[in-house]
């Protein structure tokens, strides 16, 4: 068959057509527009790093106003739920049960020591959970720092709990620049220390390929399933109209739902936008371009909705919260998972929004990703135009 000469007139009917689908279907406008906002939302605030109400047990080896000084700055945080106790033997009962998780042995003669600025404290902490040990080590450390500058503290981090505790260690003289050395520390580009300026830049990343992904991969494979296909097959209009109608349809739903995120994100979890909106902008239209275009080189090839669907989510949506940086750091992973991780547009888009949130640079590097989201993007709309062909099957 030959084909038709492309027509703005033809094209634009087939535009208005697929808006006025959406308009009649209210769960392809839900998935657009309010899913991403949704989801962010809901993993905003399921997604933490932080950890609230740590259990401590204090074991005070006296009863003096620095010891009950050190308590009441513990107390005062709202990390931790602070258990006064008597002896080392009561503490470690506590924590074999998991009723703590951590122990702060405070031994005799703190307060003269402290006074020295050469006092030494005992941290145990359960160390099954590693992660959250360390964050406990980092919270602990704040806390009793703010108060003792010079004061050391001896950590013992046992991954079982059957390390007896060495008193005679707890209560060795501290080493002679036990009190003369302090460190002064500052978290850059996210000197609030908060998850989710750390997690939800990436998670709009992430709640966009599903959305996008996921609506791209039904659109052509809908219209086989339902023989209206067949109906545009006998119109003069050309593969190329169709497809950038259904592209362009699509993309426009999914920037709304881009623009939902992004203000969710500022305005509900305040994350910062430290780099160019314009740049931002770019990123978010290029990456939504891609995941909008790989569902529909799908929906084309495939002519399955669920079978589309399927691989859109092992090819698009995994790939960008497992292997994308999101959640693991690709430079402790293994050489060959971070080849993989550089091969999905996710890994670009994911680390062009971090820069351009927390620390605003540099913008060679965010230029270069969005360059390279765009030539996907505009890769798979020339798959989609190849896989969809104007023959009846």
């Amino acid at each position: 068959m030959t084909a038709a000469p492309l027509s703005l007139r033809r094209f634009l009917a087939l535009l208005f057509k697929e808006f006025a689908q959406m308009r009649a279907d209210p769960a392809t406008l839900f998935m657009g527009t309010l899913l991403p906002v949704i989801l962010i939302l809901l993993f905003g605030w399921g997604l933490s790093m932080d950890l609230n109400r740590v259990g401590v047990a204090a074991a005070l080896g006296e009863d003096s106003p620095a010891a009950q000084a050190l308590i009441a700055k513990l107390r005062g945080s709202p990390y931790f739920e602070v258990t006064t106790v008597r002896s080392r033997e009561e503490a470690e009962a506590l924590l074999s049960e998991r009723r703590i998780d951590a122990v702060l042995d405070i031994p005799p003669g703190f307060a003269a020591a402290a006074a020295r600025s050469d006092a030494r404290l005992g941290l145990t902490i359960h160390g099954v959970d590693a992660s959250a040990a360390s964050i406990i080590r980092t919270y602990v450390k704040a806390a009793t720092g703010l108060m003792l500058e010079g004061a050391a503290l001896r950590e013992d981090l046992p991954q079982t709990l059957g390390t007896p505790y060495d008193a005679a260690a707890a209560a060795a003289p501290p080493s002679p620049v036990a009190g003369t050395i302090s460190i002064v520390s500052r978290s850059w580009f996210n000197e609030a220390n908060a998850s989710p300026w750390y997690l939800v830049p990436g998670l709009t990343i992430v709640v966009l390929t599903l959305s996008a992904g996921f609506l791209g991969s039904i659109v052509i494979a809908r219209e086989w399933e339902r023989g209206t296909m067949e109906s545009l097959c006998i119109t003069p209009a050309a593969p190329l109209e169709i497809v950038l109608s259904k592209f362009l349809a699509n993309f426009a739903l999914i920037s709304v739902g881009s623009l939902l995120s992004v203000l969710t994100a500022a305005l509900v979890f305040e994350v910062p936008l430290r780099g160019s909106g314009l740049l931002l902008a770019a990123v978010l239209l290029s990456y939504t371009a891609w995941a909008v275009a790989f569902g529909l080189f799908l929906s084309a090839l495939l002519k399955n909705q669920f079978v589309a669907i399927q691989l859109a989510v092992i090819g698009s949506y995994l790939p960008s919260l497992m292997l994308s940086g999101y959640l693991f750091d690709l430079r402790s992973v293994p050489a060959f998972i971070s080849v993989v991780g550089r091969l999905m547009p996710p890994t670009y888009a994911i680390e062009s929004v971090k820069i351009l949130c927390l620390s605003g640079g540099p913008e060679r590097l965010v230029l270069s990703n969005a360059a390279l989201l765009a030539a996907c993007a505009a890769s798979f709309v020339l798959l989609a135009l190849a896989a969809t062909k104007k023959r009846l099957e």
